[in-house]
């Protein structure tokens, strides 16, 4: 079973890295299967088709980021010993899903939302890998609530849905680059997120001098 996932995952993989150089069309079969070290017939098994692996690589693109950061955010919940230490957490997690550095992540996720507007199948798959997310996120933070550490009058997995619109919203500030307010943006993302879950917000970062758009 281990082995029949590695595969899946290294197709995944393999296809999501080709469509982020050259787009859904540079797909092709006989490349994949010969940088996987596969035959074609493992590619139909897992997939169906050619359109069902790149709807899957679509998918993988869209959720791999963000699955990166759920399962740590998940992991390190659970090492919190006080309300204090959860704050912490929280913030250090709230500085780096904004990050300048995870633009392209952003822009990748927008990418495959546009590509799924009139693609049933993609869609589904991406409401899945959406899903899954939700649940790592919303386990995470019920946790917190046993503990008294946030707020218990929200639903945490919508609260995760919610979140990740607002992280994918940051999108719309950057598309010409780095916008001067982009501060500005942060600190009320920030405020929002904090006073829904019912936590201090982040201290305010000094401010900078305004720059030109890169």
């Amino acid at each position: 079973m281990a082995e029949i996932n590695n595969t899946r995952e290294r197709l995944l993989k393999a296809a999501a890295a080709t469509i982020d150089k050259g787009g859904e069309g540079a797909v092709r079969i006989r490349d994949l299967t010969k940088s996987c070290d596969i035959t074609a017939p493992s590619i139909y098994h897992f997939f169906g088709s050619r359109e069902g692996l790149i709807d899957a690589a679509q998918a993988f693109r869209f959720s791999r980021g963000q699955r990166q950061l759920s399962d740590a955010f998940a992991s390190a919940i659970h090492t919190c010993k006080s309300k204090t230490q959860f704050v912490e957490l929280a913030h250090r997690f709230l500085e780096t899903m904004f990050a300048p550095d995870r633009r392209v992540i952003r822009n990748s996720r927008l990418n495959v939302l546009g590509n799924a507007i009139n693609r049933p199948a993609l869609s589904k798959e991406l409401g899945i890998a959406q899903d899954v997310s939700n649940k790592v996120v919303g386990e995470s933070l019920g946790y917190a609530q046993t503990k008294g550490w946030v707020r218990d009058d929200f639903n945490t997995e919508m609260f995760a849905a919610w979140l990740n619109g607002m992280v994918n919203s940051r999108r719309l500030i950057e598309m010409n680059g780095t916008h001067p307010l982009g501060d500005e943006w942060d600190v009320i993302a920030k405020r929002s997120i904090c006073m829904t879950i019912g936590i201090p917000e982040p201290a305010r970062k000094k401010s900078k001098p305004t720059k030109k758009r890169q």
